[in-house]
């Protein structure tokens, strides 16, 4: 009798964690679809997705905060790419493929160019006299080579380029072995490029490059609130925060479906949305999903300025990006300025062992956590480490391979935390 109780028990348990992570499937495969338009601002991607995790919060009984509606409109400048094609070494070669043999700045202008036997400016950011010599890059084509040079000060001379009016015809970054997107909240004066391969010789024999660029100076987009009531300190909140926006797409054959940058995180924060609905905490619990966190935590920074909640009731805030891994660990971003909250959560994963490692960082504002934290919320950036996976920021992150590892033991370790921080 014992021995089919405790069968029964464990189907149950089963049963329970496997829902659990069906869920979590479900949402991210849903946020990850091409409808959404890779959950940037063309095509309204921003609001199909906002709408998409509000149904989901009503359908689990997650009310809004107070007289609230559950979405906070809030303005954004935005760079949309509707278009962009382009050929290289000869005018009957076939168009390159984007996201794979190319990529281009998310700033670029529309920009119809044609080049023939171009003799570009191949430049070496060592060279001395660079800066003395910017002037004649105007109306120049220019190219950097990712084998000699840093990204971050190629992207540097660019932005200096920008600033001091300088404007070549075309930049071109070659050997890039990643094709990672950035979005552009503004709009360059000149393309910006992004090559897999070199171009052969000294010469451009034939380059054809076509950018239709749409600038919108105040789009409307939104961050999603949700609230669930505690059974005894209503006025004690602990906040989960996930960013739902991603790199969007350009034209109609490339998008950034954003599996683990962040459709993961926003992923958990449903399947624990769901589960305090069905188990309120003693402490209420606050879920906030925000937008424009791609192009500089602009979502993030207008909740934690217009805060539909008291900041000072705050006990602790959760902010989780990229979550869809988890065989090595987790990392907790801004934990040791945490002591106390850092040596509760290893001291419950000493007891419990759900990750093999817990890594301890610094301060870092390099996500939705840090508008939260200069306003003086206790906080964590927690974000899963492993090795099967390591897309970011390029078509490949599609969740093909993502395989939400340690979902459920995340989701255990913040219950734990939650029922026992004092």
């Amino acid at each position: 009798m014992k021995i089919r109780l405790l069968i029964f028990i464990l189907l149950l348990t089963n049963q329970a964690f496997s829902q659990s992570y069906k869920y979590a499937h479900y949402c991210l495969d849903s946020l990850i679809s091409q409808d959404f338009a890779g959950r940037g601002y063309q095509d309204e991607g921003d609001k199909k997705s906002a709408n998409f995790i509000e149904r989901e919060l009503i359908k689990n009984g997650v009310k809004p905060i107070k007289n609230n509606a559950y979405q906070q409109n809030f303005n954004l400048s935005i760079n949309n790419i509707e278009n962009c094609h382009l050929k290289l070494n000869s005018k009957d070669s076939s168009f390159l493929k984007l996201g794979q043999d190319y990529i281009l700045y998310g700033s670029s202008p529309t920009t119809n160019l044609i080049l023939e036997n171009e003799k570009p400016i191949f430049i070496s950011l060592n060279d001395k006299k660079l800066d003395k010599n910017k002037g004649k890059l105007n109306n120049k084509t220019i190219v950097f080579d990712l084998l000699n040079e840093d990204k971050g000060k190629i992207s540097a001379f660019i932005r200096a380029l920008s600033k001091e009016n300088i404007n070549p015809k075309l930049v071109i970054i070659q050997n890039s072995s990643k094709m990672q997107y950035l979005m552009g909240r503004n709009q360059s004066k000149f393309p910006v490029i992004e090559l897999r391969d070199a171009i052969k010789g000294k010469k451009i024999k034939y380059l054809e490059l076509r950018i239709k660029s749409d600038f919108t100076e105040n789009y409307t987009s939104q961050n999603v609130w949700g609230y669930i009531e505690g059974t005894k300190h209503k006025d004690s909140l602990f906040v989960f925060v996930a960013h739902y926006d991603h790199l969007g797409k350009i034209g109609d054959d490339c998008y950034f479906p954003g599996a683990n940058d962040n459709a993961s995180g926003v992923a958990v924060l449903l399947d624990m949305a769901k589960y305090y609905a069905e188990n309120p905490s003693e402490y209420s619990i606050v879920f906030i999903f925000v937008s424009a966190e791609e192009i500089g935590l602009l979502g993030s920074t207008y909740a934690a300025t217009n805060p539909l909640i008291e900041l000072k009731n705050v006990k602790f805030l959760f902010n989780l990006d990229m979550c869809g891994t988890g065989s090595g660990g987790i990392a907790l971003i801004n934990g040791k300025k945490e002591i106390k909250a850092s040596e509760h959560m290893l001291s419950i994963n000493n007891d419990k062992r759900y990750f093999n490692e817990i890594r301890v960082g610094g301060e870092s504002c390099n996500s939705d956590h840090c508008p939260f934290v200069m306003k003086g919320v206790p906080a964590f950036f927690i974000f899963t480490f492993g090795c099967e996976y390591n897309e970011y920021h390029t078509i490949q992150d599609n969740g093909k391979d993502l395989s939400f590892t340690k979902h459920l033991d995340l989701c255990n370790i913040l219950k734990d935390f939650i029922s026992t921080y004092n």
